[in-house]
């Protein structure tokens, strides 16, 4: 009976180490950002986004969006935001826990963990 038990433990913790993301993978935290013309823009949220990988913003890959802009970084890192897509042009670093004053029109986003 207690063999059951610890097992099923074990599968429990495995289970559970697996869904978290982590540092390796994720930044911990979120950002927001706009997207459609200044005015009636819409805002979107992305959740422990990817770290150590290009990101590109899934509205302006559908087309729904020319570009995003106004990030408010509520994450862990720094957030590299590029105007071109596959990380491309020259970037804007909003520091982890701040805003981007600038409307900085981005197609694409980084983030960066500094040592």
């Amino acid at each position: 009976m207690r063999l059951r038990h610890t097992i099923g433990a074990a599968l429990g913790a495995l289970v559970l180490t697996t869904a978290l993301p982590t540092s390796a993978e994720a930044t911990m935290g979120y950002v927001t950002y706009k997207i459609g013309a200044p005015g009636p823009a819409g805002s979107v949220k992305l959740d422990y986004p990817k770290s150590t990988e290009c990101i590109e913003i899934p509205e302006v890959e559908a087309g729904k969006s020319e570009h995003a802009w106004g990030l408010d970084n509520n994450t862990y890192s720094q957030a590299w935001l590029f105007p071109e897509d596959e990380c491309g042009g020259d970037r804007l670093v909003v520091k982890a826990g701040a805003k981007d004053t600038t409307d900085f029109k981005f197609k694409s986003i980084y983030f960066h963990d500094p040592a």
